[in-house]
C-alpha cells in the first residue's frame, strides 16, 4: 500500500523543464540538414536553405546566410555557385554574401570572389551590378574590364559608377567607352569621364590633348579642365598652341593656363641648372 502511495505522488507531481535549457528549431534543422557532411558539403547545403526557391522560412534562410558567411573563404565557393542556380531577384544578396564572407578571412582575396564580380555585372539584377561594381572600387579587378564596360550599355543608369570603376582600374582600353562618354554622354558623365581618363593617363591624355584644341567650346573646356593637374613639361606646346588659337575662350580657363604654363617653365628651368651643375662623363 505504501508503494503505492508513492508512486501516485510522483505520477502527480509535474514534470519541470531544465531551467536554461530551450530547443532552438531553426538551429536544429540547419544541424540536421547538414549532418555529417564536409564543409564543402555543408556550405552547399547552407546555400540551398538561404537562397534555395523552396524555402519559404524566412528566418531559417537568414539564419542559414549567416552561418555560412561566417565560414569565411570555404563558404565562397557555394556563394558564387549559387548565382547559377538561385533566383535572379535574390542576386544583390548574394552578391552581398561574397563580399561579407571575404571580409572573414584573416588576409588576401579569393578568387571566387573574382568569378562572383564578373557573374553579378554580366547577368545579376542592376542592384548586384551596382554592388559588384562598388566592391570593384575598393579592390579593381583589371581582367574584368569589358565586363564593367558592358554594364553601362545595358544599363545606361549604371555609368557614372561605371566610370568611377574604370578610373580605378586604371586600364587605358577603357578610353574608347570613356571617349564616348565625353563626346557624347550626358554633361555630368563628359566631365567624370574626361577626369577618369586624365586620372589614368596612357593614351588616355592623347585623346584629351587633341580635344584641347577641338573647334568645339565645350569639349575643348572640358578636357583642359581634366587635363590641367596632370599637365606636365611636355604639355606646355599644347598650352601654348590653345591660349594662341582661342583667346577668346573663358577668360578664368585662359588664366589657369597661363599660370600652369608659367609654373611648368619654372620647372623646366631648375632641371636646367640641376641638370648643368651636375657633374659631366667624359665622352
Amino acid at each position: 500500500m505504501k508503494k503505492i502511495t508513492i508512486l501516485l505522488l510522483l505520477l502527480a507531481t509535474p514534470v519541470l523543464p531544465v531551467v536554461g535549457y530551450e530547443v532552438d528549431a531553426i538551429e536544429e534543422e540547419i544541424r540536421l540538414a547538414m549532418g555529417t557532411q564536409n564543409i564543402y558539403g555543408q556550405s552547399r547545403t547552407l546555400a540551398r536553405l538561404a537562397w534555395g526557391e523552396d524555402n519559404r522560412n524566412h528566418e531559417l534562410a537568414a539564419r542559414a546566410r549567416e552561418r555560412l558567411i561566417l565560414f569565411g573563404q570555404h563558404g565562397m565557393q557555394a556563394i558564387s555557385e549559387a548565382f547559377e542556380w538561385a533566383p535572379n531577384t535574390l542576386s544583390s544578396d548574394i552578391m552581398l554574401a561574397i563580399i561579407e564572407a571575404e571580409r572573414q578571412m584573416t588576409s588576401g582575396t579569393s578568387s571566387f570572389t573574382t568569378a562572383a564580380v564578373d557573374y553579378a555585372i554580366w547577368f545579376g539584377s542592376p542592384e548586384a551590378k551596382r554592388l559588384a561594381m562598388l566592391h570593384m572600387s575598393a579592390r579593381p579587378i583589371p581582367i574584368l574590364l569589358l565586363s564593367v564596360i558592358d554594364a553601362a550599355h545595358v544599363n545606361p543608369q549604371l555609368t557614372p559608377i561605371v566610370i568611377e570603376t574604370l578610373e580605378l582600374i586604371e586600364d587605358d582600353r577603357a578610353r574608347f567607352f570613356l571617349a564616348e562618354q565625353v563626346e557624347n554622354g550626358d554633361p555630368e558623365n563628359r566631365e567624370r569621364a574626361a577626369l577618369a581618363m586624365a586620372a589614368i593617363g596612357g593614351r588616355c591624355h592623347q585623346y584629351l590633348r587633341a580635344w584641347s584644341l577641338a573647334e568645339k567650346p565645350e569639349l575643348r573646356r572640358i578636357a583642359l579642365r581634366a587635363l590641367l593637374p596632370n599637365t606636365t613639361i611636355g604639355d606646355l606646346m599644347t598650352l601654348y598652341e590653345y591660349v594662341a588659337m582661342f583667346p577668346d575662350d573663358d577668360p578664368q580657363l585662359l588664366a589657369d593656363l597661363r599660370d600652369r604654363a608659367q609654373f611648368l617653365e619654372e620647372i623646366f628651368e631648375k632641371q636646367q641648372e640641376l641638370d648643368s651643375a651636375s657633374p659631366q662623363l667624359d665622352d
